[in-house]
């Protein structure tokens, strides 16, 4: 089990770092004169829509690699820093490494295209690129603008050697104790998001008849990841029973099967709400969002 006490043997955090470029410029007075520019503000892009599929695939590649490395960790009470456990470390930076090669050929991509896209862009929008013509970067300041890199960094404790008082020492050794918390209570209220979510769905889908493989599926991996990931963060034995209860209510469950027996599906349906009232019965657990059941 994760304490403040052994956080810091058990795995390191991660911050990633990625960049890129809008390829937007803000509308001026002019361009809007029409409008009531105390209430309305406009921007528009810098390219048409063939280079924008270019650099909308290096934002949607940057997403994929954030969700993934998200999906390995979790969430350091610091916005874009996540704790990973040590025996996940080697396989999210083997991915990460990966990534930033297939990413460099998307960059190469579209710094290859830069040119010629402002051109297009000047003969296609003529008034537009008239005025954004002196918001155009060169090619260099444009491929420097994507950056893509990681940094890993030990959790421990404060020192009580380097603290300037005692105070300062227990005020900080409060606030870490205070951090380790936050991640369990992030962990716990994902756990029972995702649970929620999932059981409502699958109720939903035996009461119309059609139940859902890929949701199945889902709700399989992300039981998972619960083992991979989350495991070490729980030290409820009620959320524990949870999850050993729904993981038994979906081993070996097929779709087809339930579609294709009507008892079969009432039965799943009956395990998988009671089930979903476990979950809304367990205490001190804040939700994300609201669900409706």
């Amino acid at each position: 089990m994760i304490t403040e006490s052994n956080i810091y043997e058990k795995g390191v955090l991660i911050s990633l770092h990625m960049g890129g470029y809008a390829g937007r410029k803000k509308m001026d007075k002019e361009q809007l004169k029409d409008q009531p520019t105390e209430i309305v503000r406009g921007v528009h892009d810098l390219f048409d829509k063939d280079f924008k599929e270019l650099l909308q695939r290096i934002w949607g590649f940057d997403s994929e690699v954030r969700s993934t490395i998200k999906n390995k960790a979790v969430p350091f009470p610091v916005d874009g820093i996540y704790f990973l456990k040590m025996e996940n470390l080697g396989e999210a930076i083997t991915f990460l490494d990966e990534q930033k090669i297939k990413r460099t050929e998307l960059i190469k991509e579209a710094v290859a295209a830069y040119d010629g896209a402002i051109k297009q862009f000047k003969e296609k929008y003529p008034a537009f690129y008239k005025a954004a013509q002196g918001k155009y970067i060169t090619k260099d300041d444009f491929e420097s603008r994507f950056h893509f890199g990681y940094q890993l960094m030990r959790i421990a404790p404060p020192d009580k050697n380097n603290m300037i008082s005692p105070e300062i020492y227990k005020q900080e050794i409060s606030k870490f104790k205070e951090n380790v918390e936050a991640m369990k209570k992030d962990v716990l209220a994902t756990i029972a998001q995702t649970l929620l979510e999932t059981t409502k769905r699958l109720k939903e889908q035996c009461s119309d008849g059609k139940p859902n493989q890929r949701t199945l599926n889902n709700l399989n991996k992300f039981l998972s990841q619960v083992d991979e990931v989350y495991s070490e963060f729980i030290d409820r034995e009620d959320i524990k029973s949870v999850i050993t209860n729904i993981r038994a209510s979906v081993l070996g469950i097929d779709a087809n099967a339930l579609r294709e027996g009507d008892d079969f599906k009432r039965e799943f349906k009956n395990a998988i709400s009671k089930v979903a009232d476990e979950i809304k019965a367990l205490p001190d657990i804040p939700l994300k969002r609201s669900i409706e059941f």
